[in-house]
């Protein structure tokens, strides 16, 4: 029902969310995956992501995703920001962290569904690629940017 009163058939997608993380080597490197996106029927340059489980906190889901994608695990998770993904179509809440990325020898362990390869770059690289397309995720963009911005507030 609209705010108006009028009623009209409306399709969302509901969603408890996902976290993303911009995970960041002792090196300075940015940790990302390319990972194979079934909907767009192809690899996609973006930060180790996924599903917030029902009742989770988004931080630990933020974690265990960093493993199990790339290995690393986090020092010091910081929450960023929570953004909708979408507000005309979704429910979907992303959340965003930074931390440290600490190498683990366990990992990492994706799901037999992921087809992931992790790359490690510099910041400033990561930022070009935003720029010649090469990163189109727009968690992965805003994820990037919230880090260099907030790199140039504590400088």
């Amino acid at each position: 029902m609209l705010p108006g009163g009028a009623e009209i058939e409306y399709g969302v997608l509901e969603s408890g969310g996902f976290a993303a993380v911009v995970p960041v080597t002792e090196g300075g490197e940015v940790v990302l995956v390319r990972q194979w996106r079934q909907p767009l029927s192809s690899f996609t340059l973006e930060l180790p992501s996924g599903g917030v489980d029902e009742g989770e906190d988004p931080k630990v889901a933020a974690g265990r995703e960093l493993f199990e994608e790339t290995g690393f695990r986090a020092a010091e998770l910081e929450h960023l920001v929570s953004v909708h993904t979408s507000t005309g179509r979704t429910t979907e809440v992303c959340h965003l962290f930074r931390c440290g990325a600490v190498r683990d020898p366990e990992g990492p362990r994706p799901e037999p569904t992921e087809f992931i390869e992790v790359v490690e770059m510099p910041l400033g690289e990561a930022l070009e690629e935003i720029s010649n397309g090469g990163i189109t995720d727009a968690a992965t963009v805003l994820g990037l940017i919230f880090v260099r911005n907030r790199a140039a507030s504590d400088s």
